[in-house]
């Protein structure tokens, strides 16, 4: 499957980056993702959250989160979880 969403290289994230973006389906019917990812290098983790509010991360009040190893594995499986959540829209 062709990927959807953009996203930055795991070295990205290394050096401390979060990444936000967001892809419409239908601008009609107001079908969007809004996501982001930011590492956590303390605990190991990338954490990817996901909303379809047209709102920043901060104002959005249904996003869904997901943690992955910070790995460059754990950014694909964050990778495919979001392109899962643009899919079911």
């Amino acid at each position: 499957m062709e990927r959807q969403l953009e996203l930055q290289k795991f070295h990205y994230f290394e050096e401390g980056n979060t990444y936000a973006g967001q892809k419409t389906k239908d601008w009609e019917k107001k079908l969007l993702l809004r996501y982001l990812v930011e590492p956590d290098k303390k605990a190991e983790l990338l954490r990817a959250y996901a909303w379809t509010e047209d709102l920043c991360f901060d104002r959005a009040h249904d996003k869904k989160q997901m943690e992955y190893p910070f790995t460059e594995d754990g950014l694909s499986q964050a990778v495919e979880w979001l392109e899962s959540q643009y899919q079911a829209l």
